[in-house]
């Protein structure tokens, strides 16, 4: 891949962590907001603390996020960048454009869904 695709990439996955990170403060102010409000009505309070829960899963998720978007850049920065780190072939443009922080081409990505061991694959490199 040419240095200005991995720029492009590179800039692109930058943003989403920024993004990510935006997001995870206000998640924190809204936390924190609901529990200065703790001292509601019951019924008030039972839904502040759904709302936490699901503030919560969504940390989760940005928290991986932000993971695969490290592991991206690092990547990017190893030369390791655009092939996939399952069956080490190329990951389409395609798809890096859809998925920037992807670590896995389509077949692959489906495989590791299904649960299928790297052994499984055959005439693939593992």
């Amino acid at each position: 891949m040419d240095a200005a695709k991995l720029d492009t990439f590179r800039r692109q996955l930058l943003r989403q962590r920024e993004t990510l990170f935006r997001e995870a403060a206000a998640v924190e102010a809204d936390l924190q907001e609901i529990v200065d409000d703790r001292e509601s009505e019951f019924e008030e309070a039972a839904q502040e603390e759904r709302t936490a829960r699901f503030l919560t899963r969504l940390d989760d998720r940005s928290k991986a996020e932000l993971q695969e978007i490290d592991a991206a850049l690092r990547r990017i920065a190893d030369g390791g960048y655009g092939t996939c780190t399952r069956c080490r072939q190329p990951i389409p443009l395609r798809r890096l454009a859809a998925l920037p922080a992807t670590s896995h081409c389509r077949r692959c990505a489906e495989e590791v869904e299904r649960g299928l061991p790297v052994q499984s694959v055959p005439g693939r490199p593992a």
